[in-house]
């Protein structure tokens, strides 16, 4: 097993999520806008706030704190992948809403000015940062005193057989795709009490955080194979490496075990997102 390169995971995820970009926003879009309205609203935007959003991919948190923060706040929305920012800056701007700004931008290096934020968030990225701890110091010092900082990430891997499924029979074919020692994975701030853990070390302070599930629906197990393995640009990535042999019982364990989770005429697979919220501390 290889040992981890920040800088080349930093690299690779650049590359895989650019080209993933267009697919990611179908996926996103459809599944994703009810978490979003649910995670802005945890996160405590409100109206007339400046927020940023780090790692906003296609921008439906982007949108959603925008819809909340109204013509009288603002949003700065960035992402590492080039992709991401043009798809995101590709829609119509939307009316009663505040504008929003879309920068590419390294999570892990935030050229913003400090202190200027009235709301940071994070939606579905800092799981997958090589260096999470430097993506949210850079968090906590873009917040204004008081501000919020919050997360939103994948769940326990158990829970969360949305993205499990696949990952679970992609490393049963090839154990060698498994993560070394310390690189990121979907499910490392998962368990109890890391998010909020991190959190802490960050500097934040009142730290809450929350549990969110549920089940999306796929109108058949193949449709949620396609989904997973075209909208992601990691697995996407992994799955391409292997041989036809291999690939092809990865998806026949994933059919097979999606299958499990019929309900009518489609198949509902369950998921798991942790929140958490902290706040910049207010000056003394």
């Amino acid at each position: 097993m290889n040992a981890f390169d920040p800088d080349a995971h930093t690299a690779e995820s650049r590359k895989t999520w650019s080209v993933a970009a267009a697919r990611y926003d179908k996926l996103s879009s459809s599944l994703f806008s009810p978490i979003a309205e649910a995670f802005v609203e945890f996160a405590g935007v409100r109206r007339g706030a400046r927020v940023l959003d780090v790692a906003c991919g296609p921008g439906t948190a982007s949108r959603a704190a925008a819809r909340r923060a109204g013509e009288t706040g603002r949003v700065l929305a960035v992402d590492l992948a080039a992709g991401m920012i043009e798809v995101a800056a590709s829609r119509e701007a939307q009316k009663r809403a505040a504008p929003i700004e879309w920068r590419t931008m390294d999570a892990e290096n935030l050229e913003v000015p400090a202190a200027a934020f009235d709301a940071v968030l994070c939606q579905l990225g800092l799981m997958l940062f090589a260096r999470p701890e430097r993506a949210l110091a850079g968090m906590r010092r873009a917040a204004a005193p008081g501000a919020s900082v919050a997360c939103l990430v994948q769940g326990r891997r158990h829970a969360m057989l949305f993205t499990a499924l696949v990952m679970n029979a992609l490393i049963e074919q090839a154990p060698e795709l498994r993560a070394p020692p310390g690189a990121p994975t979907l499910y490392a701030l998962a368990a109890d009490g890391v998010l909020e853990e991190r959190f802490a070390l960050a500097g934040l302070t009142e730290i809450v955080s929350r549990r969110l599930t549920g089940t999306f629906r796929f109108a058949s197990p193949e449709a949620y194979w396609e989904e997973m393995t075209g909208a992601s640009g990691r697995t996407r990535a992994m799955l391409d490496g292997l041989d036809a042999v291999r690939r092809a019982k990865v998806k026949a364990a994933v059919l097979r075990r999606a299958a499990a989770h019929r309900a009518g005429r489609g198949v509902d697979i369950p998921y798991e997102f942790v929140m958490a919220r902290g706040h910049a501390p207010a000056e003394k």
